[in-house]
């Protein structure tokens, strides 16, 4: 048993310290030129400083957009941003949100590598599943494209979660029904985490659930999935439900046509935009690849294996398939059928659940390649791990070249590398399964050269088009001195053609803080905090303030001394304006939370005690049955 838990721990090291090893470049240069990565860093400085000084939610980022606010935390997920904001407190300097992405970055990739452990040491030996976690934080797709290229950090964040939920799908079946509450809660973590990713991926554990069951307890184990996903749309009720149903007060067509628009995002059909030629590119070669990969993975796993297992590499199978069929445009009938998926803007996001699927196809395929009994000995054992070694340090360095600007792999000296990696693997499978007769092992040279090829591919496709660039202090201060929301977070009363750094600016600097356009009146701020503004105010006239935040459904601005209710307009520059009686009055200016904010709050606290208290009632019986046992 001990030297279980060794193996166990060793293995849980290795993940750790390659999770570290695959992160280093965005940790130690903080921001790197990546698509969205202006964004983020926007959003994560605005977050934590909000969170940290007691707005435990913050939904209004009350410096955005030049200090007049945005709403994107009323639409935008917010899970990876709690955790990002655990590092906000080591650093000081222009680069702390720089710093607290690498750091969060690192952390989301290490836990995925463990999750996908957990999920797949269910299902196969705990060295093939500590192999396949591996692959898993190296995929090309998770770590090549959502991390250092699009720099996509919420859906990053959602290969946390796939392999966990997967983990309880297989446990609701036949463990405790306290895996309910697991399934319920990782499904929660994946929801207020990436809408998107939530939406695409949702039939999977389902279906992943069902077939595991036995027809006889397909009653029961239905019952208990039904149960956890009424406590998951109530935990997560007060991020979706606010979400969902006030997006009419922002730009949400800003996302939803042209570029972003679903008919222009399947691949194959060619980019219809010209700066997204490189990333589709690579996207079609890493999809095709990937499906090729699955198949030759699919066939190794199938032989020899037992029943359950030939049907979860049959399923992996299918919905690798699945995954693939709706990034072409010949799924176009199934989205122009599901507006929700629709939602999801990109067909090729189906490759995070294409990621899962060879994933787990993959950890059955590696499964079959077993140390011969006949040839067991300490140097055929010292052989193993020292090509298990090399595999790993080979998969870290590939998916490290693309980082390097002063490294271009062209012409022979990609056929070279190439060759010569395909050599060194079947070389070192040899040794782990002995004898091995490549004429029968077909599927696995072609899954060899598909495997490498795939890693190879970006290196070879991107060259100069990623590499390390960090953004200099200069420029990360230009960036958070305007933090421009994105467009689709533009509350609608605000001009689209005011909506850009230069203009944000300007307007920002005119209409700082309280500006006076109507009356005579001397004002004092005594307050100014996100959602909640404070204002002592000596009118000598009636008086119309412009307070330096945008208009938002739910602004309401009040006289303390008589809880009065005052009028509240915008200006055609979106602006929040306040109509003040004559006197001396303490003005309090919130943002009040609307119906589906509250509504949202009150459905989550009621799902928390409801999870609370049959996490207690599960729990109980399931340790009584474990003494029992004992």
């Amino acid at each position: 048993m001990s030297q279980e838990k060794s193996i166990c721990w060793l293995h849980i090291f290795s993940i750790v310290g390659i999770g570290l090893i695959l992160t280093t470049p965005i940790v130690i240069n903080g921001c790197l030129l990546a698509h969205d990565l202006q964004h983020h860093l926007i959003y994560v400085k605005s977050f934590s400083e909000q969170f940290w000084k007691g707005d435990f939610y913050p939904r209004w980022l009350q410096n955005l957009n030049a200090g007049l606010g945005s709403p994107t935390f009323f639409f935008y997920a917010p899970i990876p941003y709690y955790f990002t904001s655990l590092f906000y407190s080591l650093f000081t300097h222009n680069q702390s949100s720089c710093n607290e992405l690498g750091l969060s970055s690192s952390l989301a990739l290490i836990a995925s590598g463990l999750t996908a452990y957990f999920w797949l040491k269910e299902i196969t030996p705990k060295n093939s599943a500590l192999i396949a976690s591996i692959l898993y934080m190296a995929w090309p797709y998770h770590l090549a494209v959502d991390l250092y290229r699009r720099f996509a950090f919420a859906e990053y964040w959602s290969f946390v979660w796939l392999p966990l939920i997967l983990y309880f799908s297989r446990k609701i079946v036949r463990g405790s029904r306290i895996n309910i509450i697991g399934l319920a809660l990782s499904f929660s973590l994946l929801a207020l985490t990436h809408l998107p990713s939530f939406i695409i991926f949702f039939p999977v554990p389902i279906g992943y659930a069902l077939l595991l069951a036995n027809r006889n307890q397909w009653k029961i184990v239905i019952s208990r999935l039904v149960l956890a996903v009424i406590i998951m749309v109530g935990l997560s009720a007060i991020y979706w439900l606010p979400a969902m149903t006030t997006q009419e007060s922002i730009s949400m067509d800003a996302i939803l046509t042209r570029e972003f628009d679903y008919e222009n995002n399947f691949l194959f059909t060619g980019p219809k935009f010209a700066h997204k030629r490189i990333v589709w590119q690579y996207l079609e070669i890493l999809t095709v690849l990937t499906g090729g990969l699955a198949f030759s993975a699919w066939k190794i796993s199938g032989q020899g294996l037992e029943v359950t297992s030939r049907r979860e590499s049959n399923y992996w199978m299918v919905i690798a398939m699945i995954a693939l069929f709706m990034t072409l445009p010949l799924s176009k009938f199934v989205w122009d059928a599901l507006p929700a998926v629709q939602r999801i803007q990109f067909p090729w996001r189906f490759n995070t659940v294409l990621t899962v699927a060879i994933v787990g196809l993959l950890a059955l395929a590696i499964s079959r390649l077993k140390i011969s009994s006949n040839s067991f000995n300490t140097k055929t054992l010292f052989l193993s791990i020292v090509y298990l070694t090399a595999i790993i340090f080979i998969l870290m360095i590939i998916q490290m070249l693309p980082l390097q600007k002063q490294i271009v792999f062209w012409g022979s000296r990609n056929t070279v590398l190439a060759i010569s990696l395909i050599a060194f693997f079947l070389l070192g499978i040899s040794y782990i399964q002995t004898p091995i007769n490549f004429s029968k092992h077909k599927f696995l040279v072609v899954g060899l050269v598909l495997m490498i090829s795939l890693f190879l591919a970006s290196v070879f496709h991107y060259r100069d088009h990623i590499f390390v660039d960090r953004l200099d202090d200069s420029s990360v201060s230009k960036i958070l001195e305007v933090s421009k929301a994105a467009n689709e977070h533009r509350p609608r009363w605000v001009p689209k053609d005011i909506f850009n750094e230069k203009d944000l600016s300007r307007l920002g600097e005119n209409f700082s803080k309280i500006h006076i356009d109507a009356g005579q009146a001397d004002f004092l701020i005594e307050k100014w905090q996100p959602r909640n503004i404070v204002l002592q105010v000596n009118a000598i006239t009636a008086t119309r303030l412009t307070v330096g935040q945008f208009y938002y459904p739910g602004w309401t601005a009040r006289l303390k001394e008589r809880s009065q209710i005052l009028p509240v307009h915008f200006s055609k520059l979106g602006l929040l304006q306040i109509s003040v009686p004559a006197g001396k009055h303490q003005v309090s200016v919130t943002l009040d939370a609307g119906v589906e904010e509250r509504v949202g709050q009150i459905i989550s606290a009621i799902s928390a005690t409801i999870a609370l208290f049959l996490s207690v009632a599960f729990f109980l019986p399931f340790e009584f049955s474990c003494l029992r046992n004992r």
